[in-house]
């Protein structure tokens, strides 16, 4: 009898013990229920704007959440930002402040926007990075802040394991090609803004001196480089015999003359696009850059390029094509929509036509990148911080476009129109900061820009380089000489008032400060990795 009860007594824990367990084991899954379901209300807006994400990509956002602490456990953290600009704005500490509350609460961070005026930037960052003062994000790309140069000095970190950890989402809503494209020795240190990433120049100009003036856009679209400069000239002409105080600015660019900068257009070394070879060359001792600064030299004598009054600022800016002295602009991207923003920056309305056939490059692609810094002293909160704008929607036109009701509104549409006090607040760089294809659609501009945009990536000519990046380690030293040999004399010539004698001289400084060296090593460099494909 006491064994039979007994063994009804040891049933009877039996079955207690298993439904603790399993009243344990349901406890657990509500908690990790709950903790994902608070994860996703704080992300909803983000989710609801990424596009094109995979399940993959959920899946390796969720194993990336069980990796990171929540926003409470995180401790608070400060971050410092530099990206230039068309900065300083009347309003831009109040939008700062608006922004870093959203970030403070979504990853316990505040910043320290270093908002820097582009024609200041380089010189500021290479103070920055030389003298080791502490940063944590930084804007580079092979135009600005040149990202090759900056790693082989040591200056950014490596972010593959960054990326996985704390930006999943960002990291598979591009492929894997973007990312490769970054890749120096095998490793990603720059993270890419996505927006157009096939380069050729625009051609903009006002639409009040196209009507006026005749000037047929369909005539020039995809036909202006350096020998055809000259079709431009019979409507600048006719617009500045009305207009002496307009000017044309005609930027230097490497698609500009059908060519691919392994660099930066500031250092020697191009291959020709469609060169099956690959052959380096030096641009500046090309044929083509040379009659572009012949045509220059010619204009500037006429008087048709104002050098005179333009050689003290170091770049043009959209402030003087503001105050109504430019005839027109080549530089910059074509794409679509992007009158938009000549309209918005030119204070009227452009029309742009593409200068050329579009290339998706490497540099186009690591044309607008932010790096982290090597010695930050919170790098997975900065990573964490560049995934946040790549994903929420609102905090990126937040930064970009100001406040909603004040600095911009929506039209009976859903389309972006500037609001009362959008002078206050109105940089223009909606590429600068994350992914262009988050922002808001602007009255003007097609609806399907985003989707227009991505096509136009997805249709263009993919460079015989695409996915190169040069490793400038081994010359860093004569890419160092040769970037300033080029600050000396590149404004003089774009501004043609280098003769023919001083820009010899130009070429020959540059071979003294290893031009030859440095397109030895990009071109042993690429034989090899055409060696490996």
């Amino acid at each position: 009898m006491q064994r039979a009860r007994a063994f009804r007594l040891s049933k009877f824990g039996l079955l207690c013990t298993i439904m603790l367990l399993v009243f344990s084991m349901l406890a657990v899954a509500c908690g990790n229920n709950s903790t994902n379901n608070g994860a996703n209300t704080n992300t909803s807006k983000a989710d609801n704007t990424a596009t094109n994400e995979s399940s993959n990509a959920a899946a390796t956002d969720n194993t990336a959440a069980t990796n990171t602490n929540t926003t409470a456990d995180l401790p608070e953290a400060k971050l410092t930002w530099y990206f230039p600009g068309n900065f300083p704005q009347p309003q831009q500490d109040k939008i700062f402040a608006e922004v870093n509350k959203v970030i403070k609460e979504k990853i316990n961070a505040t910043v320290d926007f270093k908002a820097i005026p582009f024609g200041d930037y380089d010189q500021k960052m290479q103070v920055v990075i030389a003298s080791g003062e502490p940063y944590d994000i930084t804007f580079t790309a092979g135009w600005i802040n040149n990202y090759t140069q900056n790693v082989a000095k040591g200056a950014f970190l490596p972010l593959d394991d960054l990326l996985a950890k704390y930006a999943p989402k960002t990291l598979a809503s591009m492929p894997a090609s973007f990312w490769d494209a970054t890749k120096i020795k095998g490793q990603i240190y720059g993270f890419v803004n996505q927006q157009i990433s096939a380069r050729t120049p625009a051609v903009a100009v006002p639409k009040a001196l196209i009507d006026k003036y005749g000037l047929d856009m369909n005539a020039i679209s995809g036909k202006i480089n350096e020998n055809s400069l000259d079709l431009l000239l019979p409507f600048i002409e006719a617009v500045q015999k009305d207009n002496p105080q307009k000017y044309p600015v005609i930027g230097i660019d490497p698609d500009f003359f059908n060519m691919e900068a392994i660099v930066g257009f500031n250092v020697p070394g191009v291959v020709m696009f469609g060169d099956d070879t690959l052959k380096v060359i030096n641009q500046f001792e090309s044929d083509g850059y040379k009659k572009f600064a012949a045509t220059l030299r010619d204009w500037s004598a006429k008087g048709i390029l104002h050098s005179k009054e333009r050689i003290s600022k170091k770049t043009d800016d959209w402030t003087d094509g503001k105050a109504g002295k430019w005839v027109l602009n080549i530089g910059g991207a074509f794409k679509p929509g992007g009158a938009n923003l000549d309209s918005a920056l030119g204070g009227e309305p452009y029309l742009e036509v593409p200068a050329g056939t579009a290339h998706l490059t490497t540099g186009g692609i690591t044309a607008t990148m932010q790096a982290i810094n090597r010695n930050s002293k919170n790098p997975e909160r900065a990573m964490m911080l560049l995934e946040l704008l790549n994903t929420d929607k609102d905090l990126y036109n937040l930064l970009n476009f100001g406040i909603k009701g004040e600095q911009y509104d929506f039209d009976a549409d859903g389309l972006m129109i500037p609001g009362p006090t959008q002078a206050d607040y109105n940089p223009q760089v909606p590429w600068m900061f994350a992914s262009n294809f988050l922002a808001n659609v602007e009255k003007g501009m097609p609806v399907d820009v985003w989707e227009q945009t991505k096509k136009v990536n997805a249709e263009a000519e993919p460079s015989l380089l695409l996915g190169f990046t040069f490793d400038a380690e081994p010359v860093k030293g004569e890419i160092a000489k040769a970037s300033a040999v080029n600050d000396e004399y590149s404004r003089a010539i774009t501004l043609g008032v280098t003769s023919e004698e001083k820009y010899n001289e130009f070429v020959a400084k540059m071979k003294d400060a290893g031009a030859d060296k440095i397109i030895a090593e990009m071109q042993k460099q690429i034989d090899a990795w055409k060696a490996a494909k």
